[in-house]
Order: structure tokens, then sequence, then C-alpha cells
């Protein structure tokens, strides 16, 4: 009896071991859009930030934001922390050939933008589409994030805010972490 549940367990490992070694490899939908599949220039600057950074934004403030590549390399988390602020989100994907974003607010609305196209491959501009949960334009949100890619460790993030009836730009410079990176941190 303890032969036959050895064989068992050895002809299970068998089958999942081919499972297990090509996910690795290519994705599960061959034909889906891919920020590792041809990109133009700029997606591919914007997925070589993976990894934790560190930076400054508006009035000084401490910023940290990682980038995490997920759901089989068709979408790009970014987790932003702004000292005094809460987290908030903005999931980057592709539609077709073309770079979106979907921007979920400290505000409490989600803005979905969608990128311009530029001639420099080092900047890469998006611009609100729709919303959820903004009532009126005049409510407080996000409406542009325009990325400039200064090199393997150096970006810098430009957000257009609409606050208390005012468009006012929110610069972000940040530097790449190496060491000691960890992401979903409130920790300042």
């Amino acid at each position: 009896m303890l032969n036959l549940l050895k064989e068992r367990a050895v002809f299970c490992l068998l089958l999942l071991v081919p499972v297990t070694t090509t996910i690795g490899f290519a994705q599960v939908c061959a034909s889906c859009p891919s920020f590792v599949k041809n990109p133009p220039a700029a997606v591919k600057n914007l997925v070589s930030l993976v990894g934790c950074w560190t930076g400054k934004g508006p009035n000084g403030l401490g910023a940290k934001v990682s980038y995490e590549l997920g759901s089989d390399k068709t979408a790009l988390l970014e987790t932003i922390w702004i000292e005094k602020n809460p987290t908030m989100y903005t999931m980057y994907y592709l539609d077709g050939g073309v770079a979106m974003a979907h921007h979920f607010c400290s505000y409490g609305n989600q803005l979905q933008m969608k990128a311009e196209t530029v001639d420099d491959p080092d900047v890469l501009s998006f611009k609100m589409v729709g919303s959820s949960n903004l009532a009126n334009p005049e409510m407080n949100h996000v409406f542009s994030i325009k990325f400039t890619f200064l090199g393997q460790d150096r970006f810098d993030e430009l957000w257009g805010l609409h606050h208390n009836g005012r468009d006012l730009p929110q610069n972000y410079a940040f530097t790449r972490v190496w060491t000691g990176c960890y992401s979903r941190s409130d920790d300042w």
C-alpha cells in the first residue's frame, strides 16, 4: 500500500513539472497585449521602473514609489506614498498597443487616462479620458500624469492636479533604491 501511494505521489509530481516550468517562460495568453512584447520605447521605459524609488514632491514632501509587474506581464502597479498623505495606486496596462492608466486617487475618485503620442521616447504622458466618482470637473482630481525618464536610476513624474478650483502642477523627482527595497510601507 505504501509503495502504491509513493508511486501516485511521484506520478502527480511528474504531471506538475511541465506546468510549473513553462509558466515562467511564456505568457498564458500569447496573443494578449503585454509590456514585454515589442512595446513602444516610452512604454519600455515605464516597465524599467520595476522596483523601489525615493524622492521629493511638492513643498519638499518625501515620497516613495514602487512598481510591480503582474498579471502575466500585462499590468504594472504603481504604489505611491507621499509624506503626510494617504497611499495611492495607479495601474498601467495596454489597450491593444496604447498605454493606459487607471489612477485610484486619495480624493475617492478613479481616473482613466490614455497615453498621448509624443516623439520623445524618454517622455510618456497620460491625459484623463474618463472617471468614476467624479460628479463634476470642479471636484479635486488628477487629470494628467507625465513621466520623464532620465536614465536607469532617475525619473521625474509630473501630476496635473485640479485642487480647490485651480490646476496645480505636482512635480516629483525620484531616484532608484538598490538596497533595502521594500514595498507597501507607510513607515517614514
